[in-house]
């Protein structure tokens, strides 16, 4: 999905993934996750609440809540830092980013939700089929006839084109394939009305 750059103008602080189990369990934090919904159906920290990065906002963040801290998660934490300093750059003191996000917390020990069964994240799926048209037109090329050789730069292009504009046919082919339409089907209490997935069909990419 096509989303403006975060301002990284206000470093927010870091909270390591124990301290913030800690926190959050005694009731003195709220965790959230910035990963897309495709990625928070495979595995998710349990409670945590939904806000996708594709459809970040400051003013439809969770607001402050006395005495409690917002503790924002996402897979490595780039994309948390991001998003918790765009929301300290506003003005919001009670930010922090969780350290090494999701992939901190499972090396860490700590409890992770995983359902096997989810789909990859549609990024992967775009990369995998990316590559495996690459592949296939380069081998046609070679075995066949030369002027399969124009589809790997076709291939190319809409990779290009999607990484400029944010519109990815690949990926809005992918979001409508039986395999990703459960993507939607979370709660609504842990996640936005927006989702990745309904990007996707909309012909926006995931970011």
């Amino acid at each position: 999905m096509s989303t403006a750059p975060l301002p990284r103008t206000a470093t927010a602080t870091s909270i390591s993934p124990r301290e913030a189990q800690h926190l959050a369990s005694a009731g003195n934090a709220r965790i959230v996750d910035v990963r897309e919904v495709d990625e928070h159906r495979r595995e998710h920290v349990d409670g945590a609440s939904l806000f996708p990065t594709s459809v970040f906002s400051v003013t439809g963040f969770p607001s402050q809540q006395a005495g409690q801290q917002l503790l924002v998660l996402c897979r490595s934490g780039n994309r948390a830092g991001k998003v918790a300093d765009a929301l300290r750059a506003s003005g919001r003191t009670d930010v922090s980013v969780i350290e090494g996000g999701i992939v901190a917390w499972a090396k860490a020990g700590l409890p992770v939700v995983r359902n096997a069964k989810a789909p990859i994240p549609l990024v992967r799926q775009v990369m995998i089929v990316a590559g495996v048209l690459l592949v296939a037109f380069t081998a046609l090329a070679v075995l066949v006839n030369p002027w399969f050789m124009a589809g790997t730069g076709f291939v190319g292009l809409g990779l290009t084109f999607a990484g400029i504009t944010g519109i990815c046919t690949m990926a809005t082919i992918l979001a409508k394939m039986p395999w990703n339409r459960a993507t939607a089907a979370l709660p609504a209490s842990k996640t936005t009305a927006s989702s990745c997935s309904s990007a996707a069909t909309a012909g926006k990419c995931c970011s």
